[in-house]
């Protein structure tokens, strides 16, 4: 498991991953946002007028639910009050990361 640090024009949140998701972090989330949110039926409930809503915590609940059921991804923290690469603690500088 890594960490990987999730946004979507607000706090970021650090959740560990499996390894495979972190390293190929904006291949996972690009095919839950622009493929699977469009069109699995198991998506009805964020698809709203004709366009979806979503958030870091439905793309984790995607992993844990439709790709990943036997290592779960799990919330770390929310970095409060930080936006952008200057402010990310140190510890998490190197952290891959997507802002949906």
């Amino acid at each position: 498991m890594k960490h990987v640090l999730l946004s979507y024009d607000g706090p970021i949140f650090v959740y560990s991953v499996p390894d495979v998701v972190a390293d190929n972090l904006s291949k996972y989330c690009c095919e839950f946002a622009n493929k699977w949110l469009w069109t699995s039926p198991h998506a009805k409930e964020y698809r709203i007028s004709g366009g979806v809503c979503y958030g870091a915590k439905d793309f984790i609940a995607y992993l844990n639910k439709w790709k990943f059921r036997k290592t779960p991804s799990v919330l770390l923290e929310t970095l409060d009050n930080v936006w952008d690469g200057v402010e990310i603690p140190e510890k998490y500088q190197d952290c891959e990361r997507f802002n949906f």
